[in-house]
C-alpha cells in the first residue's frame, strides 16, 4: 500500500506492502502490538496531503482486523458537521462490529443512546457525554483490545477533539489505542484547532512522514506503472514531487501513458490549489515571490530584488516554513516540491514574472557577492526570460557567459542553446557581438553532427562580418571557420581582412598557410596597439593553433607565457588552464625535463577547478606521459577514468579513441583506425594519417601508398597534425624504400635536433627527431651518421625518463652494429629483447611488442634452429620450481637449495631490467653473465632450466604451458607482422618438444 487519494480522502488499500515507510510502520506496528499486550495510548501520524498518513494507519489496523476491534472515523471538511461528528462515527462502527446483543452487553450510559439519537432528546452534559463514551470504549476493550482510527483531524469539529482529549487522558492504562492522522503542515498559527491539537502532541507519540527517496519513488512508480523508470525520470520525478506519494502516483500514470515527467493531472492541480488557497496572504505573497528564484533560492537575493531587509524576509520564509512547502537549509531556502513552485510561479502574468526575473538580475549584477549562490546557467536563465525588462548588452553577456560555461563543463547540447538565446537577444547594432557568439554556435552545432547547418552559420557570421567592414572582426571570423571548406572563398576573405590591417593586399600567390601566418601577424600588431586583451588572447591562440610542427615549440611557448600573464591580469581562469596544459607541451617538444613540474602544475589547477572537462583533462594529459615512459597499463586505466567522467560527449570521446590508439601503438601492436569513425570530429584526414601508420605496421605498403597520396590534396593537416604526418611519411619512406622522400624528410627535420614530435595539442608524441633521423640515416646507408643520431635520441629519451623510445634508438644502434648479410632472408633480421620491450624485424619490417613469456621461448628456439628443446627446459627456474611442487615426487635437489636459487634468479632478474631500464648496459651485462652461470650450474646439478629432477615426474603441465603461451604469441605477431608470424608459423613444432627448423633459406637471426 502506497500513497492516498486526493485531499480529505481516504487511502487506498492496496495488496502491495508500504513502499520506503519501513521506520514510521514499525513504530505504529510496535504501538499496536503494545496494546493488545498491556495498554493503549495516543499516536499522531503527521505529514502533508498526499504523503501517506491514511495509507500507514490503514495497513496498520488491516494488520490485525482479526484480534483487535478496529474503529475507524473520517473528519469531514464543512461548516455543516455536527459537533462530536468523529465519535458518532466511532460509535457506529463499534455497534456494528459488536452485533446488537454483544453492544448491549456493553451496557451504554443513557448518554450514548441520546448521542446516537435513540434517548429521550435531552442533551447530556458535555462531562456527561465524555465519561459515557470513554466508559463504553473501556468496556469494548475488555472484550478485545480496541483501536481507533481518527483520520484528518485539522478538518474536525472542535468538540471531537475535546472528547479525544477525555478519553485518552482517561484510558491510558486500558487497552485502547487512539491513532489520528492530521496535515501539522496545514496547522499554522491561524489555525482554528492549533491550540487545541499541541495539547495532544504533549500527549502523544508522533510518527512524522516525509517524502520518499529516489529509491522510494522508483519501486512505486514501477508499482504503479508497470514499468521500470529510468533514472533520469526518477530523479524528475522526485524533484518535482518532493517524493510526496500521491503525486508520486499521479505522475507516474502520466508518464506511463506517455505524457512527459513534467505533467500534471486535475487531480494534482486540485490538490495544489487548495493547498496554496488555505495559506495566509503574506506568507503566500512571499512564496510567490520566491517561486521566481527558483526550486532552491537565497533570502539574499530575494531580498536585494525586492527592496526588503534581508531580516524580514528570512523571518517571513521562517514562518513559511512551518507550511511545510519549503525547508531551511544551510545557506539557502528549498521548495519541497517543484510542483508548488510552479502553481504559485504560473499564477502571475507573464509580464509580472518577465519583471521580477529581471530584478533578480540587477541584484546580482548590483552586488557581486550574491553571484556565488547561483550558477552561471541559473541567472542566464532570469535574463533570457526577463525579456524586455532587462537590458539587451547585460542579457546577451550573461547568457553568452552561460554558454561558455556549459562548454567548458562539456555539456556542447547546453552551450548551443544559450548561444543560441545570445543571438537571438542581440539587437541590430551589436553586429560585433552577434558575429562572434554566431561563430560559437556554429561551432556548437558543428560538434553536434549537423554539419549543413553549421556550415549555414558560419556563412552567416563571415557574411555579417565583411558587410560590417571591421577587418580585425572579419580576421576573428575566418579563423574561426573550418579550414578545409571552400578554400578559395576562405582565402579571399583572409587576403580582404590582411589589407583592411595593413593598408595593402598582400603578395600575391601566397599559398593558405602563408597568408594566415601575415594576417596573423598583422591582427596581433593592431590588437596590441588596441590594449584589449581579449582581442590579444584571441590573436594569440590563433597564432599558436596556427603553429605547430618542427622548430615552432619556441615561438608556441613564448605565446603560452603571454597568456599566462593576460590571465594574472584578467582572472581568466579557462585561459590560466589551457595555458598551463599547453606549457607542459611546449617544454617536452623541446626537450626540456621540466615539462614534469608544469604537469604537476597544471594537475594541481585542474583538481582545484570543480569542473569534469579539466579534471578529466587533467587524466588524459597524465596518461600521455605514461605512454612516453612505459607506464602502459596505468596509462589505460587513466584514459578509462577519464572516458567514465567525459560522459558522452563526442569531440572528448574521439580524442580518447586517439590516445587509445597511440597507446597500441606504443606497446607495438597494430592499431586499427577507421577513417569514417573520426572524419567529422578531427577532420577528413585525421582517420587517413592513422590508417597509413598501421598500414605501414602491417607492411601493407601498397595501401600506406594509397593513403599518402590522398593526404598530399589535404588542406587540413596545416595544423596541430604536421608532426603525426611527419612521423607517418618516415616509416613509409623506409617500408618503400623510397630514398628520394627519405633525403627530403631528412633534410627537413635536421635543422630541429634536439626537438620531439608533438601533434594533436600534445595528444600524440612520437619520439625524439633524432630517432628519425637516424633511422632515415641507417636507410640511405649513412651508418655513421645514424649511429649519431640513435646516440643522441638515445641520451634525450632517457633525459625525459622515455624508457620506450630510448630502448629504440638502442635497438637502431644495434641493429647498425649487426654484421652485414645477404641472401634470400633479407637485411636485418632481428629477434632481441631491450628491456621491456622486444625487437623483432623481417623482411623489411619492424615490430615492437612488450616482453612476454612466449616471446623468450621463441627467442630460445631460434637462438638453437633444428635442435629439439624439451618444454620443460623452455620453463624458467622459478616455474619449474613451483610446477614441480605440485607434481610430487622426490627433489634430487633439497628444497633449501632449490628456494636459495630462486629467490637469487629472481633478485638478479629483477637488477638486470632495472639496470636496462636506465640504460646501463655494463651493470645490466654483468648481472646477465652472472644469472647465465647460475643456470648453468643448476644445468649441471638438476638439468636444462634449472629444474630440479622429482621421481615420477610429469611433463604434461610443462607441455601445455609452454605450447599455449607460443601460440598466443605467435597470433600477436601475426597480428602485428603477418609475413614474420607466416613464417614462424610454419617453422616452429611446439608440444612436449620444441624446435625451430627454417629450412634452406634460414634467416641470420640478430638474437
Amino acid at each position: 500500500m502506497a500513497g492516498v487519494g486526493p485531499v480529505g480522502h481516504t487511502g487506498r488499500v492496496t495488496d502491495s506492502p508500504l513502499i520506503g515507510r519501513d521506520h514510521p510502520a514499525a513504530a505504529l506496528r510496535a504501538a499496536v502490538d503494545r496494546t493488545a499486550a498491556s495498554h493503549g495510548g495516543l499516536v499522531l501520524v503527521v505529514g502533508e496531503a498526499g504523503i501517506g498518513k491514511t495509507a500507514l494507519v490503514t495497513e496498520a489496523a488491516a494488520a490485525r482486523r482479526d484480534d483487535l476491534l478496529v474503529a475507524f472515523a473520517t473528519s469531514w471538511e464543512s461548516e455543516a458537521v455536527p459537533d462530536n461528528w468523529l465519535w458518532v462515527q466511532v460509535l457506529r462502527s463499534l455497534r456494528g462490529r459488536l452485533g446488537e446483543e454483544q453492544w448491549r452487553s456493553l451496557r451504554p450510559a443513557p448518554a450514548i443512546d441520546v448521542f446516537l439519537g435513540e434517548g429521550d432528546g435531552s442533551r447530556p452534559l458535555e462531562f456527561e457525554l465524555h465519561d459515557a463514551v470513554t466508559q463504553l470504549l473501556i468496556n469494548a476493550s475488555r472484550i478485545r483490545p480496541l483501536l481507533i482510527v481518527l483520520d484528518d483531524l485539522h478538518f474536525s469539529d472542535t468538540a471531537s477533539i475535546e472528547l479525544l482529549k477525555f478519553a485518552c487522558q482517561h484510558t491510558f492504562f486500558e487497552r485502547v489505542l487512539f491513532v489520528g492522522t492530521y496535515r501539522d503542515s496545514e496547522v499554522d498559527p491561524g489555525h482554528r484547532l492549533r491550540g487545541r491539537m499541541l495539547q495532544l502532541v504533549s500527549k502523544a507519540a508522533v510518527v512524522g512522514l516525509e517524502g520518499l527517496t529516489e529509491d522510494g519513488v522508483a519501486a512505486l512508480v514501477e508499482a504503479t506503472a508497470g514499468a521500470a523508470p529510468d533514472p533520469d525520470t526518477v530523479a524528475e520525478i522526485t524533484r518535482r514531487t518532493g517524493g510526496n506519494p500521491f503525486f508520486v502516483e499521479q505522475s507516474a500514470l502520466l508518464w506511463a501513458s506517455g505524457q512527459p515527467v513534467d505533467a500534471t493531472s486535475a487531480g494534482m492541480r486540485d490538490a495544489l490549489r487548495r493547498r496554496l488557497d488555505q495559506l495566509p496572504t503574506p506568507i503566500r505573497r512571499m512564496l510567490t515571490l520566491a517561486s521566481v528564484g527558483g526550486r532552491e533560492f537565497h533570502a539574499g537575493i530575494m531580498a536585494q530584488a525586492a527592496g526588503i531587509d534581508r531580516y524580514q524576509i528570512e523571518a517571513a520564509l521562517d514562518l513559511a516554513c512551518q507550511t511545510r512547502l519549503v525547508r531551511r537549509e544551510r545557506d539557502r531556502y528549498v521548495f519541497v516540491h517543484d510542483l508548488v513552485r510552479e502553481t504559485l510561479y504560473h499564477s502571475m502574468d507573464p509580464a509580472e514574472a518577465a519583471h521580477h526575473h529581471g530584478c533578480v538580475v540587477r541584484a546580482l549584477e548590483a552586488d557581486e557577492s550574491l553571484k556565488k549562490h547561483m550558477l552561471d546557467t541559473e541567472i542566464a536563465h532570469h535574463a533570457w526570460v526577463a525579456g524586455d525588462d532587462l537590458d539587451p548588452e547585460t542579457a546577451v553577456e550573461l547568457i553568452a557567459r552561460a554558454g561558455a560555461k556549459s562548454s567548458a563543463c562539456m555539456s556542447v547540447a547546453g552551450a548551443e542553446k544559450y548561444f543560441r538565446r545570445a543571438v537571438e537577444r542581440c539587437t541590430p547594432d551589436m553586429v560585433r557581438r552577434r558575429v562572434l557568439l554566431r561563430l560559437q554556435l556554429a561551432e556548437s552545432v558543428r560538434w553536434l553532427k549537423r554539419p549543413d547547418e553549421a556550415r549555414a552559420l558560419f556563412a552567416a557570421a563571415l557574411q555579417e562580418a565583411e558587410d560590417h567592414g571591421d577587418p580585425m572582426l572579419l580576421t576573428r571570423a575566418a579563423m574561426d571557420v573550418p579550414q578545409d571548406e571552400d578554400l578559395p572563398e576562405l582565402m579571399r576573405l583572409k587576403a580582404l581582412a590582411y589589407e583592411g590591417l595593413a593598408g595593402e593586399p598582400p603578395e600575391p600567390g601566397l599559398d593558405h598557410e602563408a597568408l594566415t601566418r601575415r594576417l596573423l601577424y598583422r591582427f596581433m600588431i593592431a590588437a596590441r596597439a588596441s590594449g584589449d586583451d581579449e582581442e590579444i588572447s584571441f590573436g594569440l591562440w590563433a597564432t599558436h593553433a596556427a603553429n605547430w610542427g618542427p622548430g615552432t615549440a619556441a615561438q608556441r611557448q613564448e605565446i603560452v607565457e603571454e597568456l599566462a600573464e593576460i590571465t594574472r591580469r584578467t582572472g581568466d581562469e579557462e585561459m590560466r588552464l589551457l595555458a598551463s596544459s599547453l606549457r607542459w607541451v611546449v617544454l617536452l617538444e623541446q626537450g626540456d625535463p621540466s615539462y614534469t613540474a608544469q604537469l604537476a602544475e597544471f594537475r594541481a589547477l585542474a583538481a582545484l577547478a570543480e569542473s569534469d572537462r579539466w579534471q578529466g583533462g587533467s587524466l588524459v594529459d597524465q596518461a600521455v606521459i605514461d605512454i612516453v615512459q612505459g607506464r602502459f597499463d596505468r596509462a589505460q586505466s587513466l584514459i578509462d577514468e577519464a572516458a567514465d567522467m567525459i560522459d558522452d560527449d563526442r569531440a572528448y570521446l574521439d580524442l580518447l579513441g586517439h590516445l587509445r590508439w597511440e597507446l597500441q601503438l606504443a606497446r607495438g601492436e597494430v592499431p586499427e583506425a577507421n577513417p569514417d569513425v573520426w572524419r567529422s570530429t578531427f577532420g577528413d584526414h585525421h582517420g587517413d594519417l592513422l590508417a597509413g601508420i598501421a598500414a605501414v605496421r602491417r607492411g601493407d605498403v601498397e595501401r600506406a601508398r594509397g593513403i599518402r597520396e590522398q593526404l598530399d590534396g589535404a588542406h587540413d593537416l596545416f595544423g596541430s597534425w604536421e608532426s603525426l604526418r611527419l612521423r607517418f611519411e618516415a616509416e613509409f619512406a623506409v617500408a618503400d624504400g623510397d630514398p628520394d622522400l627519405a633525403r627530403d624528410l631528412y633534410d627537413r627535420l635536421a635543422p630541429h635536433e634536439g626537438e620531439w614530435l608533438v601533434a594533436m595539442w600534445g595528444t600524440s608524441i612520437s619520439g625524439p627527431i633524432s630517432h628519425w633521423l637516424g633511422t632515415l640515416a641507417a636507410f640511405l646507408g649513412d651508418a655513421e651518421r645514424a649511429a649519431a643520431h640513435f646516440e643522441a635520441a638515445v641520451k634525450q629519451a632517457e633525459r625525459l625518463d622515455a624508457a620506450p623510445w630510448s630502448a629504440l634508438a638502442r635497438a637502431g644502434l644495434a641493429d647498425l652494429a649487426a654484421p652485414a648479410r645477404t641472401g634470400a632472408a633479407g637485411p636485418g633480421d632481428v629477434f632481441r629483447r631491450d628491456g621491456a620491450t622486444w625487437t623483432l624485424a623481417y623482411a623489411g619490417t619492424v615490430l615492437h611488442l612488450p616482453h612476454a613469456k612466449g616471446l623468450a621461448d621463441l627467442h630460445e628456439l631460434l637462438s638453437r634452429p633444428g635442435e629439439e628443446v624439451a618444454a620443460a627446459d623452455l620453463l624458467e627456474p622459478s616455474e619449474a620450481v613451483a610446477a614441480d611442487a605440485r607434481l610430487g615426487g622426490d627433489d634430487v635437489l633439497d628444497a633449501e637449495s632449490r628456494a636459495r636459487f630462486r629467490e637469487h634468479l629472481e633478485t638478479l632478474d629483477e637488477q638486470i631490467d632495472a639496470a636496462a631500464a636506465v640504460g646501463d648496459d655494463a651493470r645490466a651485462a654483468a648481472l646477465d653473465a652472472e644469472r647465465q652461470a647460475l643456470i648453468e650450474h643448476l644445468k649441471a646439478a638438476t638439468g636444462l632450466g634449472g629444474r630440479a629432477r622429482r621421481l615420477g615426474d610429469n611433463h604434461e603441465r610443462a607441455r601445455k604451458s609452454v605450447t599455449n603461451r607460443i601460440r598466443n604469441t605467435l597470433k600477436k605477431i601475426e597480428d602485428g607482422h603477418p609475413a614474420l608470424g607466416a613464417h614462424l608459423r610454419e617453422a616452429v613444432a611446439t608440444g612436449s618438444s620444441c624446435s625451430y627448423r627454417p629450412g634452406p633459406d634460414a634467416p641470420e637471426w640478430t638474437l
